[in-house]
């Protein structure tokens, strides 16, 4: 047990006093850059009924979901993403709400990572949820907003992944597979793992020319050109209709600024929750190993609390972007105080006097510490190493800088 105090669990993470500063920065500038866009920001619990959670179309498999109880033995699990509770938001206590519904959230998400990637189990998300509207338009604003909040974190030379759920259910469709092989195929088309996909389809039976198919998808990687070259491939008018949305987010994103070198093609993409039905998306950079952020439209999830309705969203981890930006330079420093003031202790004088105008100074806005007991010397000595901006010590009747 003692071994263990000076201990956290294995993904998680302490933030110490310089990140978490420039954190809070990072999150107000977000908060701003949501509601300039005219999301309204909402909270919702680190618990749910872990009932709430339980459904193989989110993609989460129980063994990677936190759970514990409640006093009546009911399951809770931690929240593994903010789309599902803001689905069930939408579906509950704002089913009254005026459409389309503008959402958006900072706040944490916990989970059990598969991927080997990521020791972050806990992680600070920041995004938006649209709902209640569907099309080309909708989906170009979510990534198009997605793309400046990587801007204003200070992310360089990122690269948004565009991918599309729709053009791989076209082509399962054809196959005819149960959900739980569904799910196995995703993955391995995540791993861009060619054979494993004909292993496990030619086990099952699937014809060869789907089999074909889907083992081309984690080809369709690269520049936006590869869209042809997809559409080469089919006469699924499923899948073409899927393609020709691409064609028109990317249209609808040069009138937001963002052009062709920043876009990249990924119809391999298959995104870990399972609830994704149309466009999706993540963002890559060279300074970390895993994507930023991601996020598509996901249709089909909240008619799973009761109340169809098309939408689309991303989330940001806001410890990677932090991480992207320290390996491109940036240094957390602890902000420094406006003033640290001291006077000898035992001096009920100077006491009164510290403390009267420490008060006032944090009556005009600045940031001020009693440092109790401190001489002239150690207040100088905590100036010099950049602690605090300036200096008082009061010292019998008077106090000077």
């Amino acid at each position: 047990m003692m071994s263990r105090r000076l201990q956290i669990p294995g993904g998680m993470q302490d933030t110490l006093p310089g990140e978490c500063a420039a954190k809070r920065v990072l999150e107000q500038e977000l908060r701003r850059l949501f509601q300039e866009r005219g999301y309204l920001e909402v909270e919702t619990p680190v618990l749910e009924y872990y009932d709430a959670l339980n459904d193989s179309t989110f993609g989460y498999p129980p063994e990677y979901l936190w759970k514990t109880f409640d006093a009546r033995g009911h399951v809770l699990a931690l929240r593994p993403d903010t789309t599902i509770p803001a689905s069930r938001l939408c579906a509950g206590r704002l089913r009254d709400a005026q459409l389309p519904l503008r959402l958006s959230y900072i706040q944490s998400a916990c989970k059990f990572e598969r991927d080997t990637l990521s020791m972050l189990s806990e992680q600070t998300q920041a995004g938006v949820e649209l709902m209640g509207v569907s099309g080309p338009e909708a989906d170009a604003e979510v990534i198009a907003t997605a793309m400046e909040s990587l801007k204003r974190a200070g992310i360089k030379d990122f690269q948004i992944e565009l991918g599309q759920a729709a053009f791989f259910d076209g082509f399962i469709a054809q196959a005819g597979l149960a959900p739980e092989d569904v799910s196995i195929v995703r993955q391995l088309l995540e791993e861009k793992n060619t054979l494993g996909i004909q292993l496990h389809l030619s086990k099952l039976g699937v014809s060869g020319e789907i089999t074909r198919l889907l083992t081309k998808l984690p080809l369709l990687y690269g520049p936006l050109s590869k869209l042809d070259k997809a559409e080469s491939m089919t006469e699924n008018p499923a899948c073409l209709q899927a393609l020709d949305n691409l064609r028109q987010i990317i249209r609808i994103l040069r009138l937001y600024g963002f052009g062709e070198e920043q876009l990249t093609l990924d119809l391999g993409m298959a995104q870990e929750a399972g609830y994704y039905s149309g466009v999706v998306f993540r963002a890559q950079t060279a300074q970390v190993g895993q994507p930023i952020l991601s996020g598509g439209r996901y249709d089909g999830l909240n008619a799973r609390f009761g109340r169809p309705l098309p939408a689309v969203g991303f989330a940001m981890s806001l410890k990677l972007a932090m991480i992207a930006r320290e390996r491109q330079g940036a240094v957390f420093e602890t902000p420094a105080l406006d003033y640290m003031i001291s006077y000898p202790q035992g001096s009920e004088a100077a006491l009164e006097k510290a403390v009267s105008r420490a008060e006032e100074l944090r009556g005009s806005g600045l940031k001020v510490a009693l440092i109790y007991g401190a001489d002239e010397d150690e207040l100088k000595r905590r100036m010099e190493q950049g602690d605090t901006k300036n200096i008082l010590y009061i010292s019998g009747d008077e106090g000077h800088a």
